[in-house]
């Protein structure tokens, strides 16, 4: 029995959407957006297309003088992958107001804002980079919440009439009791 025209075509159309769509799915899974250009300029570019808040994802040293920071927008969702110069490396060849590894550690957030920026609560600001005139880079992280409680739970002794006789020693209950 020859298979008929009609099954070829549809199995042809399946497959054909099978590899689109596989194509499309590895497509949405690439890594992050290698970034070329000085950081100064990454985030005024960034700025201008809208996207001004960004979290540190991942910072992982390279070598003794650079290390690979990843951001993720939280725009539009993308990431990016930056190469930056550890803190030791810029005091000795550049401006200490460069971003460097050690200021874009990991879980800290930034946004490109105006020198007004205060952040959401429960954040505090670590520093500012001046981008140009009045716009800023701002890295700030969340505050740690300490543990709650913490006091010392006190029962004074002879509370409720209660008398203690430790020999010749003999305590008298300040609060009622004999």
């Amino acid at each position: 029995m020859k298979p008929s025209k009609a099954g070829s075509y549809r199995s042809g159309r399946l497959r054909t959407f099978f590899l689109v769509s596989l194509l499309l799915l590895l497509l949405s899974c690439q890594g992050a957006k290698e970034v070329k250009i000085p950081t100064h300029e990454f985030f005024l570019k960034k700025y201008r297309e809208g996207v001004y808040r960004f979290k540190v994802i991942n910072n992982e040293p390279v070598n003794n003088k650079e290390c690979e920071v990843e951001l993720k927008d939280l725009i539009k969702g993308e990431k990016y992958r930056m190469k930056l110069k550890t803190r030791y490396y810029l005091e000795v060849s550049q401006s200490l107001e460069n971003v460097s590894c050690e200021l874009l550690s990991r879980g800290r957030y930034l946004e490109v804002a105006g020198d007004k920026f205060t952040p959401p609560s429960g954040f505090r600001i670590v520093q500012n980079i001046p981008l140009r005139d009045k716009l800023y880079l701002w890295v700030y992280e969340k505050v740690e919440k300490r543990a709650g409680g913490g006091g010392i739970f006190f029962i004074p002794w002879g509370v409720g009439g209660f008398d203690y006789d430790y020999g010749r020693y003999r305590t008298i209950p300040p609060y009622g009791g004999k």
